[in-house]
């Protein structure tokens, strides 16, 4: 009778363990699944850091070119100013 109840707590442990390892699986594919989100929001950001960054070096460019024409059109001789005095 003894070996009736070991088998039966053997199988009852069993079953606790079978059910753990089900819970572990679900918790790891759920990880996989966030972290997969994670990466993807990681690269999404950095493509966008990325692009604001080349979209800010264009921009100084064009203002350095702004800045160029500013003081070309105040360096000019054409540019005449009538004294009032």
């Amino acid at each position: 009778m003894s070996e009736k109840r070991v088998l039966r707590k053997m199988k009852k442990l069993a079953s606790r363990i079978n059910d753990q390892m089900e819970t572990v699986r679900d918790i790891m594919e759920d990880l996989e699944i966030e972290f997969e989100l994670l990466q993807t929001q990681i690269s999404k950001l950095e493509a966008k850091k990325g692009m604001k960054a080349q979209e800010e070096e264009m921009e100084v460019i064009v203002e350095d070119e702004e800045e160029n024409e500013i003081i070309d059109l105040e360096n000019t001789s054409s540019v005449t100013i009538n004294q009032k005095f």
